[in-house]
């Protein structure tokens, strides 16, 4: 075996990257839109693919739930949109029935959940997934970082270059450039103190 060959093996990430090449024919036309170089891998759930739109160079890894609700699909598509270069870990979970955005770049760590809806008891049944549910936008803008199991609920409104802290619960708006931590989180510092000049455009 060359050398070539064994440092190749020697990454994982490269036989994750083979079959996503070979699969992307294959995503193109199960999703709305799939993009160049992007990686789905092996998803532990996967709903509504033709209502989620996938950029460019995205990294997807294992135990992904992705789902565009049914509630959803009588909206024009896509009902999720996942930007450019975006990264998410494992085992996060992503539902859309309305809007959720992430926008370039944008990086979940492991475990969390970012989710536009919230269940009601409206409907009178005990089982509250059975009863209609409330429904806002989520987005979550450029160049952010998710710390791990963070939850992102209905009407989050992230902005650009975010830093959000470990097992913080995000509802309402974080400021472009802020550092949040907290449920709920409160912004408790800014992402230009830590020398984040290449932010600037």
């Amino acid at each position: 075996m060359t050398n070539r060959v064994r440092e190749w093996r020697s990454e994982p990430l490269n036989a994750v990257a083979l079959r996503a090449r070979l699969t992307a024919p294959y995503r193109r036309r199960q999703f709305h839109a799939f993009g160049t170089g992007s990686i789905l891998h092996k998803p532990a759930w996967l709903y509504g693919a033709h209502h989620i739109d996938v950029g460019d160079h995205v990294l997807l890894l294992e135990g992904l739930w992705l789902s565009a609700e049914r509630v959803g699909w009588s909206k024009e598509a896509p009902t999720l949109r996942i930007g450019n270069g975006v990264g998410v870990r494992a085992f996060c979970t992503i539902s859309a029935s309305e809007s959720v955005t992430l926008e370039d770049n944008v990086v979940l760590s492991a475990y969390t959940s970012v989710l536009d809806s919230e269940h009601t008891w409206r409907g009178g049944q005990a089982n509250p997934v059975w009863n209609p549910a409330d429904t806002a936008p989520v987005r979550i803008g450029e160049g952010t970082l998710v710390g791990a199991g963070v939850a992102v609920l209905a009407g989050a409104d992230i902005g650009r270059f975010c830093l959000i802290g470990a097992n913080s619960v995000v509802k309402g708006t974080i400021p472009d450039f802020s550092i949040a931590v907290g449920a709920p989180a409160r912004v408790v510092g800014s992402t230009h103190d830590k020398g984040t000049s290449v932010f600037v455009r």
